[in-house]
């Protein structure tokens, strides 16, 4: 006899969470769940996006449950079961309005892919969780101690640690449970295409509800992402907003590290700005929204991440930005590019711990040695791109992560030029700090005033670091 039928939205999170489970380097899990997604209904989609999302970030709390309750390791268990599993438990231990019996019978559906005897085996194991999952849980979670602290709140330990050690124990409590809260859903209104009236209309008769994001805590004036809406409702996706280029999809952090970049240059001026390992394209068209009479580089040097920055840059209108495919170290050796930019954004490759929120799978494939070997490469593309810049012109440097290593020590080196380092091939010169902080005291660096970083906790976006320096001799 046949069994129950599995949910549509549940079918559909069990895809996506085996297809994370099968990848081997970097998940791609929008288009996973584009594509696993297909034929949903708004509801189910929603509900399919919680279950894989939620279900990868806590991870560690599950299996951890789990394998009290089954007396063997997850990992020790077929792929298909381990998932089935790992859905099940996430929702009888965190989501309090999906019934336990719908989440168990059609969890063992899913097991019984494998062969029946697996479905025996999850339904013994789930109600087990069942009965006693949460008890374990809070147990595990239990205390002050780090291992407690990453079953609580489902982070590799190394993880745990840094942010204590670097952010104090208060601090690191709320990064961390912050990084398990739905991203923010946040577009930048393209002024190329249209108004911020024209972006909210449109967005409306996509079935999407818009709002202007507002300041950040007690910050006052200028807010720091004038274009970015708030969303709530339908899916982005295949809505007339985001195919004509109306609206294109980015966290305000990220809107802050190209709105730094180009404040200071001014709409009454002109030269050159280089956007540095650009790709995909998304601050490039607000650097050219921003800087119209500009001419604007934006370089990449990888062909496939090239060719789709530039279908990006077609669809949003940014139809005169140079796209250059070179890699951004030779550039800074190219005596033909030395001191033509009057500005220049690094927006240099990361850990991007700042983004686990919107990246659930990334705090699984890190690893410490990771965050050293980014931060050497950060340095060494921060003295590429020096060497872009003319005297009198800015330099930006950001990232999507907040540890120590790959902001304050990065710029701090560079700036007392520490011997091992690359020369510029410009000779020697001087470097001044803009006073970010004095723009937006709400976002000051507690380490140094004149760099600004967005808190998730605190300002409910990604984590990101930003400096600008200014080239005097």
């Amino acid at each position: 006899m046949a069994g129950p039928a599995v949910a549509p939205a549940r079918a559909a999170a069990f895809d996506l969470l085996e297809r994370e489970a099968a990848a081997t380097g970097a998940f791609d899990l929008s288009a996973a769940a584009a594509d696993a997604f297909a034929g949903l209904d708004r509801r189910d989609r929603a509900l399919a996006y919680e279950l894989a999302t939620g279900t990868i970030k806590r991870r560690l709390a599950l299996d951890r449950v789990i394998a009290a309750c089954a007396e063997v390791s997850p990992g020790r268990t077929r792929p298909a079961v381990r998932e089935a599993l790992r859905l099940a438990a996430f929702q009888l231990l965190y989501l309090d309005r999906v019934p336990a019996h719908a989440a168990v019978s059609e969890s063992v559906e899913l097991a019984k892919r494998s062969g029946r005897r697996d479905g025996a085996f999850a339904n013994a194991v789930l109600r087990r969780v069942a009965a006693g999952g949460a008890d374990t849980l809070a147990r595990l979670s239990e205390g002050d101690s780090a291992e407690a602290a990453a079953v609580r709140h489902a982070h590799p330990l190394w993880i745990v640690s840094l942010w204590r050690r670097e952010l104090g124990r208060e601090a690191a409590e709320a990064l961390l449970a912050a990084d398990n809260l739905p991203a923010e859903r946040c577009v930048r209104v393209n002024r190329l295409r249209a108004t911020a009236q024209q972006a909210i209309a449109a967005l409306a008769a996509d079935g999407i509800d818009a709002r202007p994001s507002g300041p950040i805590g007690g910050q006052t004036g200028e807010r720091p992402w004038p274009d970015a809406l708030l969303l709530d409702g339908a899916p982005l996706e295949g809505g007339a907003a985001l195919r004509d280029g109306l609206v294109t999809p980015q966290s305000r952090a990220s809107q802050l590290a190209a709105a730094i970049a180009t404040q200071a240059l001014g709409p009454g001026t002109a030269g050159t700005f280089a956007d540095l390992c650009a790709a995909p394209g998304v601050k490039t068209s607000q650097i050219a929204a921003a800087l119209p009479a500009w001419r604007l580089v934006a370089v990449d040097d990888e062909p496939r991440r090239a060719a789709a920055m530039r279908a990006n840059l077609a669809r949003l209108g940014a139809d005169g930005v140079e796209v250059l495919e070179r890699d951004v170290i030779e550039l800074g050796g190219d005596r033909d590019w030395s001191s033509r930019c009057r500005g220049v954004l690094l927006d240099a490759p990361c850990s991007g711990l700042g983004t686990l929120a919107a990246r659930p799978d990334l705090r699984w494939r890190r690893r410490p040695a990771d965050v050293e070997r980014l931060a050497a490469l950060q340095r060494r593309l921060l003295a590429a791109a020096a060497a872009l810049v003319e005297p009198g012109g800015t330099l930006t440097y950001s990232v999507c992560t907040l540890t120590r290593a790959e902001t304050l020590d990065v710029v701090d080196r560079f700036l007392v030029d520490v011997p091992g380092e690359a020369p510029l091939p410009s000779g020697p010169t001087a470097w001044a700090l803009d006073d970010l902080g004095a723009l937006w005291p709400a976002l000051r660096h507690s380490g140094n005033g004149a760099f600004v970083q967005t808190l998730p906790a605190r300002d409910g976006t990604s984590g990101f670091f930003v400096a600008r320096l200014r080239r005097v001799e």
